[in-house]
């Protein structure tokens, strides 16, 4: 990072989202900083972890989001 960089990019995980997030900061005093959101910002939902690279074309699959794998129990109700 450059050291007169004044932005900070967050990415944060909550629940079954990755958060992306712009921030600018500027310095109060030696203990205090403050954060003001700018840009874009969006949301994601993981749907497939990979183990190796993005370069291997026969990386093995660690785990897929299959939203439709439980359903067994509700088909009685629907």
């Amino acid at each position: 990072p450059k050291e007169d960089s004044k932005r900070v990019m967050t990415f944060a995980n909550e629940g079954d989202y990755i958060s992306f997030r712009h921030h600018v900061f500027v310095k109060v005093n030696n203990k205090e900083v403050q954060l003001a959101e700018v840009g874009p910002r969006f949301e994601m939902r993981l749907y497939e972890i990979k183990l190796g690279t993005v370069e291997l074309k026969a990386a093995d699959t660690e785990w897929v989001l299959r939203p439709y794998q439980r359903t067994a129990r509700k088909r009685d109700r629907l």
